[in-house]
């Protein structure tokens, strides 16, 4: 078989053009630090480096998502830790004015004090997050939750439904409570032992500061123990507030875990092996001189070189 002049040039011109070729991706890798200089080098590594950091984005949404949460949860926190210390303040009055040892006018300095932890309350239930959304409305976050009527008692304007929060995993996280279980629910009993009533704590605290007023030491005995059930529906959210905090931090962590192995996978899949590509491009220098360098040569050569 032969081959013409022509035809063994454009053979050699084609292996060097291709050799070049491969050098400026090897240099063009090594300047940028990635595999897939264009997504056409690489298709498939582009598809999996594009899904690995749709899924680390989501992650990131995550745990900004997360970060938000907590603070509305430590905002909730002061608040019912606020309520509390209030209302064992008016468990303290309880236990001294159901005795006989102040009279009528102290009750009422006793009176015009709870009246005071009354309002303060009810403007903590009525507390706003930091995007302006009332924290105990339920998921009617725009209504003030709580508000006072004519004849002092106080109405729950919100709704049962609390809001929560749907992350990347379809994990739902609640993200408040209501204002129904912040008030709570306190069973009134008759002297058999069967309720008559169900009240929540703006009803007891009413009630409360009605018997300091009117000197009815039994009804003030009686608000004590309701104030300490009250107390200990606080206490209880309370704890299903920390509950709530840990729980953020896991899913925080769960989430940061996540985004460092999808990140070593998409370093695997656009990074560049420094060592491997320096070593290849050395290789594919070299070939290339020696390819040059014996065209060159061969080139140089004809009939007349052999004739002499």
């Amino acid at each position: 078989m032969k081959i013409s002049t022509s035809q063994y040039f454009k053979t050699m011109n084609d292996q060097m053009s291709t050799q070049q070729g491969k050098i400026a991706e090897l240099q063009a890798q090594l300047s940028l630090g990635k595999k897939t200089v264009t997504p056409s080098t690489d298709i498939k590594a582009t598809n999996a480096s594009l899904k690995l950091s749709l899924v680390i984005s989501g992650q990131q949404d995550d745990i900004a998502n997360l970060q938000s949460v907590n603070v509305g949860y430590k905002e909730e926190e002061v608040a019912m830790s606020s309520m509390s210390e209030m209302i064992r303040r008016m468990e303290e009055i309880a236990v001294a004015a159901a005795s006989d040892t102040y009279s009528a006018t102290d009750l009422n300095i006793f009176g015009v004090e709870v009246e005071g932890y009354m309002d303060d309350i009810r403007g903590l239930a009525n507390s706003r997050d930091s995007n302006g959304h009332f924290i105990f409305s339920g998921t009617k976050s725009t209504t003030v939750p709580f508000t006072k009527q004519n004849d002092g008692t106080v109405v729950y304007n919100g709704n049962q439904t609390e809001p929560k929060l749907a992350l990347d995993s379809g994990y739902k996280l609640p993200i408040s409570i209501s204002g129904n279980k912040l008030a709570g629910v306190i069973a009134r009993k008759n002297g058999l032992g069967a309720v008559t009533s169900r009240v929540d704590m703006f009803k007891v605290m009413q009630d409360f500061l009605t018997a300091l007023k009117g000197d009815d030491r039994a009804a003030i005995r009686t608000g004590g123990e309701e104030l300490r059930t009250v107390s200990e529906n606080l206490a209880a959210n309370l704890v299903d507030n920390g509950i709530r905090q840990n729980l953020v931090m896991g899913r925080q962590t769960i989430a940061e875990n996540k985004i460092l192995i999808y990140q070593g996978l998409l370093s695997d899949a656009q990074d560049v092996d420094y060592a491997r590509a320096i070593t290849q491009l050395s290789s594919d220098m070299l070939a290339l001189e020696a390819a040059q360098s014996t065209f060159a040569k061969v080139s140089q050569l004809s009939l007349f070189n052999f004739l002499r």
